[in-house]
């Protein structure tokens, strides 16, 4: 997770799109696996006890090129009931990054963390797994952007005394809390004093715009948010047209984070799927505002796409709804012998629970990480 203090609040600032800015971008090339982090002190004080959100965890998924390579996904998933994980469909996805087939061959799933898992963790294995059909697009590369990047797995044994997790089906354009197990670190060159725990970390920050309000590529089941330091100069959304807004002490997604939940009122209203480099907004952010972990665009346009996010500040999350997944989820939990998520659908909501089919490309992935169980 990735946490920075923000000083600046727009409380009950309301989030206009102008018709110039709305929906003129593509994520496709833009999305980045390397993001910026937090500083030592914000990782160790958002840093979860082994008590708190027992029911969410890290996955690692191994497939068939594992056994050659050693590299597996890792990725963070939630208990909606005793056996079964929701996750993100692209930490389970059975093709590899170019298309080829690259069956999942078993998935562990550690509670509190991959992190934890020589000091007390409790592993599971699964013995089924499957991810939303609607995310997988003809030429099997998966498709991140559509609203589907929903992935669930039953567990060979139960998970008896962990926190279990109901789904949320109001109106996601709030402030949420976000629970991922993935990585750390500091800005390049300025904090690189933490390291990769995989521990469990806890943050906040605020849904402002729907996927399809910015991006010609992402559907209407996507929310968004952006990680900034409160300024006007630094906020992404505010350089896209849209009101700037914030909460305080933002947080955002790091690589193994991917399939980790976002809570509003206690119920999962999202899972973590890919983030955005401040690079769309085409450098004119400022020459103080360098990302050093943005690789977007051809050799000799990288410099002018960086300096947009003042280091670890101004990114793009993407996260799926899991309301607009509630069919494929019910179906599999069901088909498993549990029962069906109920979640409440006001009229305002229930027109987008059947979803638009728009197409995307090129998002963050699962990490893949080098495993030793020695």
């Amino acid at each position: 997770m990735r946490l920075i203090n923000r000083f600046m609040l727009a409380a009950g600032a309301s989030l206009i799109a102008t018709g110039a800015m709305a929906a003129n971008y593509s994520i496709a090339g833009l999305a980045q696996k390397n993001m910026t982090y937090t500083t030592a002190a914000g990782a160790a004080a958002a840093m979860l006890g082994s008590s708190a959100y027992t029911g969410v965890g890290s996955l690692f998924v191994s497939y068939a090129s594992t056994a050659t390579t050693g590299f597996g996904s890792l990725c963070t998933g939630s208990l909606v009931n005793s056996t079964t994980v929701l996750t993100a469909a692209h930490c389970i996805y059975d093709h590899d990054e170019a298309g080829n087939a690259d069956p999942v061959t078993g998935i562990t799933f550690y509670l509190p963390s991959f992190g934890d898992r020589h000091s007390g963790a409790v592993t599971f294995s699964a013995s089924d797994w499957a991810f939303n059909p609607l995310y997988d697009n003809p030429d099997h590369t998966g498709d991140i952007g559509s609203g589907h990047d929903i992935g669930m797995f039953t567990l060979s044994q139960a998970a008896t005394g962990f926190a279990t997790y109901d789904l949320y089906g109001g109106d996601p354009l709030q402030q949420y809390t976000e629970i991922g197990t993935g990585t750390i670190g500091g800005p390049r060159g300025t904090d690189q004093g933490t390291t990769d725990d995989f521990k469990k970390r806890i943050g906040t920050n605020l849904y402002e715009a729907y996927g399809d309000e910015l991006f010609s590529d992402v559907s209407h089941g996507v929310v968004l948010s952006d990680f900034d330091d409160g300024t006007a100069a630094h906020d992404v959304f505010g350089n896209l047209g849209l009101s700037q807004q914030g909460v305080v002490g933002e947080a955002d997604s790091s690589p193994g984070d991917s399939g980790g939940p976002e809570f509003i009122g206690g119920r999962i209203a999202s899972v973590t799927s890919f983030g955005i480099t401040g690079g769309i907004l085409n450098g004119y952010c400022g020459a103080d505002s360098v990302d050093p972990y943005n690789n977007s665009g051809s050799s000799a346009k990288t410099t002018d796409l960086s300096r947009c996010t003042n280091s670890s500040v101004g990114e793009i999350a993407g996260n799926t709804l899991t309301s607009y997944n509630l069919g494929f989820i019910n179906g599999y939990i069901t088909a498993h012998g549990g029962p069906a998520e109920a979640i409440p659908e006001p009229a305002s909501w229930a027109l987008m629970l059947g979803g638009f089919g728009l197409v995307g490309r090129a998002m963050r992935r699962r990490q893949r990480t080098a495993i030793s169980f020695g």
